[in-house]
């Protein structure tokens, strides 16, 4: 467990086991401290203690100390709710599978579209261990294909039927906020896409679209939250670098952001054309990175064989305190509906990051 205090004036400090200390006076933690921050002598201040524990703050002066959530004035206390892993049987709930909803846990409420043969669950993938689970022993499979030719290597390659939206459902938009993003202007939130990452990317309709949503409020103690995932595209090589580019989004709708989370440093999105395609297994001349016969072991034995797909990758950005949000994982085919791709999913955890942009970063 980490635990961070923010202490108005006099500093911050973390420490795993929930003690703190102060960064900006000699307070460390087993040392009592009793003191009125009134300097005005208006009678209104902040009395502080110590204990084993870390530092306490009596808010109202009622004698009574405690820990206090974030978002509350100046002073926080980010301490993340433990989460024990619960993917483990064969029929366990998508859910539980990226780790949600666990016994004596957070619950939130999921649901899913687009076609059932788009959604499923994992263990493992191709002939390595660079897709073992990141936590638990199962993940989500989503694609804009059905997800039982993952495991084939005559090819990706379905059309799921009637499930072509032809535009983004909401509340996702594929329209930029500006010339800043809200990370630079967070008056921006709530009025498009935040990163201004998607609407460069699409380029056509969208087609065979699966997506997996949840609504939660976030725990008072937390101020971000993050995930793992993984890409993999049966458009490469063939419409490497065009205009025919399958998509994924992860879509957060938060006071502190609306928009697209998951992106490459350059501001592509998770997507044939990203910059995270680590695995390339084709003779592929248009690829500048790849001029001649690339192989990835890691794709072989699967559908995906001859073809390419990221590492696993972590996103994570900041939410507000005790808000309701709704996250998206969304994953559709660009224009056509045939040549798959998929995104795997898991590892949703609350954390206290919430004090930088969303990024995106391969695991190593």
């Amino acid at each position: 467990m980490v635990s961070c205090v923010l202490v108005g004036f006099l500093g911050f400090g973390c420490s795993k086991d929930g003690g703190a200390f102060d960064s900006s006076t000699s307070l460390t933690t087993g040392i009592s401290l009793l003191g009125d921050t009134d300097e005005e002598g208006d009678g209104e201040g902040y009395e502080m203690t110590s204990s084993n524990d870390g530092p306490l703050l009596d808010m109202d002066g009622d004698n009574e100390t405690g820990p206090l959530p974030c978002g509350e004035g100046d002073f926080c206390d980010c301490d993340v709710p433990e989460h024990v892993p619960c993917a483990s049987a064969a029929d366990t709930p998508i859910a539980r599978a990226m780790g949600l909803n666990c016994p004596n846990e957070l619950q939130v409420s999921i649901s899913t579209s687009g076609s059932a043969a788009a959604i499923g669950k994992r263990s493992s993938f191709g002939n390595t261990n660079a897709f073992a689970p990141q936590e638990g022993s199962q993940y989500v499979a989503m694609g804009s294909g059905r997800v039982d030719e993952l495991d084939g290597v005559g090819g990706c390659n379905s059309d799921l039927g009637a499930h072509d939206p032809g535009n983004l459902p909401a509340p996702l938009v594929g329209s930029n906020v500006g010339p800043q993003t809200c990370a630079d202007n967070p008056a921006l939130v709530g009025m498009g896409d935040c990163s201004n990452t998607i609407a460069g990317q699409l380029a056509g309709s969208v087609n065979d679209y699966t997506e997996l949503r949840f609504t939660a409020q976030v725990p008072s103690t937390v101020n971000s939250i993050s995930y793992s995932l993984a890409f993999f595209s049966y458009e490469y090589p063939q419409w490497y670098l065009s205009e025919f580019n399958d998509m994924y989004i992860g879509w957060l709708e938060s006071e502190v952001w609306t928009g697209n989370i998951s992106f490459d440093e350059a501001g592509a999105p998770i997507s044939l054309n990203a910059g995270f395609l680590d695995y390339r297994d084709a003779n592929a001349a248009n690829d500048p990175q790849c001029q001649g016969n690339c192989v990835a072991p890691e794709l072989h034995g699967t559908c995906m064989q001859g073809h390419a797909g990221t590492k696993w990758l972590t996103t994570t950005a900041g939410v507000k305190p005790g808000e309701t949000i709704t996250v998206v994982f969304a994953i559709f085919d660009m224009s056509d509906s045939i040549l798959d791709s998929y995104v795997f999913l898991d590892n949703f955890s609350w954390g206290c990051e919430g004090d930088s942009p969303p990024t995106t970063v391969p695991i190593e």
